[in-house]
């Protein structure tokens, strides 16, 4: 009897180590999408429109979506000086704040859940590869120079682990120095200097 017992246990023990063998193999793969490495020109080139923006209000309620309403305050690429655009989808930016976006054009435009809710139905622009293509601009104290004058300036935050500058461009920390996500700030003015030399409008 004891001979059978262990024969019957190895038995069922083997069935179900089949069993979980068999699920794992039909359990559908799941791929990690991280955000792709791009060269600061392609981004520009794979952008629809690419603008400096004041972010004018914001939305997280009406839409399916997050959705930014924002002034263009500076064209580049897709956009006219003044006009309204709204784009998204990722939550925290800064209402007031400034930002050079780079956004692709969705081509079915958005309606509110409900009729005559929030900005109506809008032509929709998105942030893409993971947020990286959005920009915050702000006052910082964190450059080089021999006093506060040359230290502070107005900066854009670049994250160059996603997005690659030219080797001539100084970011503050350098490239050397480790950061999260290696998000550096560089001027302002030099930033847009670059931009508009990809062949955006000067407005």
């Amino acid at each position: 009897m004891a001979v059978v017992f262990r024969m019957l246990l190895l038995v069922t023990v083997a069935a179900i180590l089949a069993q979980l063998t068999s699920a794992q193999q039909s359990r559908p793969e799941v791929t990690i999408t991280e955000p792709g490495v791009y060269q600061l020109a392609d981004l520009f080139k794979s952008a629809d429109t690419v603008a400096l923006v004041k972010i004018v209000s914001g939305d997280t309620e009406t839409y399916s979506r997050a959705v930014y309403k924002a002034e263009v305050v500076k064209s580049f690429k897709g956009a006219a000086m003044g006009e309204a655009v709204y784009f998204g989808p990722y939550v925290g930016t800064r209402l007031g704040s400034e930002y050079i976006v780079f956004l692709h054009k969705v081509f079915k435009p958005i309606v509110p859940r409900t009729s005559g809710g929030g900005y109506g139905t809008i032509q929709y622009l998105e942030v893409f590869n993971e947020g990286y293509s959005s920009m915050e601009t702000s006052y910082e104290c964190v450059f080089s120079g021999r006093d506060i004058a040359q230290k502070c300036d107005y900066g854009v935050r670049v994250c160059t682990d996603y997005i690659k500058l030219p080797k001539s461009m100084p970011t503050f920390p350098p490239i050397a120095e480790e950061t999260p996500f290696g998000c550096r700030k560089v001027r302002k003015s030099v930033f847009i200097a670059l931009l508009e030399t990809f062949g955006g409008s000067k407005n």
